[in-house]
């Protein structure tokens, strides 16, 4: 483990240099969540404004589901809103619904609502209502449902209905 560690400490520093290739910070955006390798949550969130998508995808997945990282929500909530990628629009989704499960907070619900209702792509759509639907809260039974699910279609009144009481 100690040898990982070191390799990611080495990575860290090429990433920090400018000396690592696309394909080492793609892989780097990975590692740090599946190895837990707190120390470099800085560059996670540097990285969530990465160029390229699937290096901002790994961060994301790797702040969110690995570290838990709230104070990444503002980020994540632009992610949503505002990516040119589908695959980081619904992992940011993804991963309000993470951060914020049964908490009812109202801006992550109302921003979890837009995307279920008018996201161009319809993973993005069921993604964003699967999270609105967690952030709402369910049950731990409902929670797993929803995360199994593959063919949940979103239901546009139930989204209204939840952003009202929200908004109420």
């Amino acid at each position: 483990m100690e040898h990982l560690d070191k390799d990611l400490q080495r990575a860290l520093e090429d990433l920090r240099m400018g000396r690592a290739s696309l394909e080492e910070v793609r892989s780097m955006a990975a590692d740090l969540g599946n190895r837990h390798f707190a120390s470099g949550i800085p560059d996670l969130v540097q990285l969530l404004e990465h160029e390229d998508s699937i290096v901002r995808y790994n961060a994301v997945n790797s702040l969110a589901f690995e570290f838990h990282y709230k104070n990444v929500a503002d980020r994540l909530l632009a992610i949503l809103a505002r990516d040119s990628d589908e695959d980081c629009r619904r992992i940011a989704a993804a991963a309000l619904g993470d951060i914020f499960q049964n908490s009812r907070d109202r801006r992550a619900l109302s921003a979890l609502a837009n995307p279920a209702l008018y996201d161009l792509d319809d993973d993005v759509r069921k993604s964003a209502y699967k999270a609105l639907l967690i952030v709402n809260g369910v049950s731990q039974d409902e929670h797993v449902e929803l995360l199994r699910s593959q063919t949940l279609l979103v239901d546009a009144a139930r989204v209204k209905a939840i952003l009202t009481e929200v908004s109420g």
